[in-house]
């Protein structure tokens, strides 16, 4: 008997204070009002004692109000302390204070005191980039997301060895812009689009697309003739010059200037394009 005490007091010990033991919950029946009966959840099962005398009646324990080993379940928390749901059915694992408690493969959920298996989550599956994080791009092959990086423009992307950024999804994408890049030169006699100052127009295919970007945002520096703006012209410094149209010219004779006349006085300028230093 003494032996056996000494037994259940290391095992009381050992799952109160949520180190790994054996078995889904370690139960003590209240005592209160019994004289010596008394009952006991083990390694191996559910004990009924009288005294000195301990039978097992059961290779399940009850648990204070959990499910035990076999019992069936929905998640964890359907489970008895020490024991885990899986594939429906509460499994044993062992008690644990902390991860290293536990065995390869389990990690320690503290609020239960139970060793739990790592899940990991199924990897992300696409049919196109918009099923993918940003920084990940759609590998249609593999069917798996595929890491690039994160951008906020075009140069982000080009710095990093990219083609242009995807500003949709602020990511980095390989090849060319579906939308048209700022730098391309233009083959095409299609007008280009008004665009707003600090923007230049787009160009794929050496045809203008119609759409504007901001210059800050461009892949690398435009030509001097894509900037449709004085103030754009002017910050080019290096390599571009301003061309301006004279308003209400007039002769020293105070007649009207007409081409190719010379000596004529403006009354304004205006910007009319952008080009390169000579």
């Amino acid at each position: 008997m003494t032996q056996l005490f000494k037994s259940l007091s290391v095992m009381f010990a050992v799952a109160t204070a949520g180190t790994l033991a054996a078995g889904c919950d370690l139960y003590f029946g209240d005592k209160s009002g019994q004289s010596d009966s008394w009952n006991y959840c083990g390694s191996d099962g559910y004990y009924q004692c009288n005294g000195d005398s301990c039978e097992l009646v059961s290779s399940t324990c009850p648990g204070p109000g959990s499910a035990t080993t076999g019992s069936e379940c929905t998640s964890n928390t359907d489970c008895a302390a020490g024991c885990f749901c899986g594939s429906g059915t509460c499994t044993e694992s062992g008690f644990c204070s902390q991860d290293s408690d536990c065995g390869t493969g389990y990690t320690c959920d503290v609020a239960r005191s139970t060793c739990e298996p790592i899940t990991t989550p199924p990897p992300v599956s696409c049919g196109s980039n918009a099923d993918c994080s940003t920084g990940t791009v759609c590998n249609t092959t593999t069917g798996a997301c595929d890491a690039t990086c994160t951008c906020a423009d075009d140069t982000d992307a080009t710095d990093a060895g990219y083609g242009y950024c995807d500003e949709t999804r602020g990511t980095c994408m390989t090849g060319v812009d579906p939308a048209g890049t700022c730098t391309a030169a233009v083959t095409c006699t299609t007008a280009a689009p008004a665009c707003a100052d600090n923007q230049v127009p787009l160009v794929l295919a050496g045809c203008y697309t119609g759409e504007c970007r901001a210059i800050a945002s461009c892949e690398g520096p435009t030509t001097c003739s894509a900037l449709q703006h004085e103030d754009d012209c002017v910050a080019r410094t290096g390599d571009c010059a301003p061309s301006y149209t004279g308003l209400d010219c007039t002769k020293k004779d105070g007649t009207a200037c007409h081409a190719g006349d010379t000596g004529c006085t403006c009354a304004t300028f205006k910007f009319a394009s952008c080009g390169t230093k000579d």
